[in-house]
């Protein structure tokens, strides 16, 4: 066999060769792309899961110890809970006072009756919102007032109110026509995931006070 056959590929080969090795690091450069995209996208529905369940429960553990009363003293008794829209979304704020969170005093339960507020704060050129919790745990100092997240990626807060026959969109336990507390109170909350699909979250709370007031 002469000599020059036996010296190696051609250009021409070797372009091939190059050829098929790009073809074939794009595919796999692709394919772990798309799976760590689905990764990500699994993570994140499952962040918004965990912060639906969270968020629901706080709200529905204070929901169900609000308590109020006719105003007297210097005593302020809230439960106002207000309709809102933010573009098509729902945006409702509600604001009561509750007995949920307690204290304990030589081996002894002391409620503590604090404001609570929840509203949303909108997340500039996102479309998105942060879930927010408001608390007063001194209601005669406005230096007493917390406030911290209790959920991202948030698009709508919506609240109904039941009185034992029907639901409504607002309540305001200091109107003539109320003065008293929903029996129930059903909480919704919708959330953007990272593919762009609307996501909702509902649950629904007794609230033993309004049961008998």
């Amino acid at each position: 066999m002469p000599l020059r056959d036996r010296e190696g590929f051609t250009l021409i080969e070797l372009l091939v060769a190059l050829s098929i090795v790009a073809v074939l690091m794009a595919i796999l450069y692709e394919t772990f792309n798309a799976v760590l995209r689905s990764t990500r996208q699994v993570d994140e529905a499952t962040e918004i899961d965990q912060m639906a369940r969270s968020s629901l429960g706080i709200m529905a553990n204070e929901l169900r110890s609000a308590y109020w009363r006719p105003p007297s003293g210097s005593t302020s008794f809230l439960f106002i809970g207000e309709d809102g829209l933010s573009g098509a979304q729902p945006s409702d704020t509600l604001k009561f006072t509750t007995l949920s969170h307690a204290r304990v005093s030589e081996g002894i339960m002391d409620p503590t009756l604090s404001a609570v507020k929840y509203e949303l704060m909108a997340v500039p050129d996102t479309g998105m919102a942060v879930l927010m919790h408001g608390e007063e745990t001194n209601l005669l100092s406005e230096k007493s007032l917390e406030r911290y997240e209790l959920a991202e990626r948030v698009i709508g807060l919506n609240f109904r109110y039941f009185d034992g026959k029907e639901w409504a969109d607002e309540w305001n336990a200091d109107a003539q026509d109320q003065r008293k507390l929903p029996k129930a109170v059903e909480i919704q909350i919708f959330f953007l995931d990272p593919s762009g699909r609307e996501r909702q979250f509902t649950t629904q709370t007794d609230i033993p006070v309004g049961q008998t007031s």
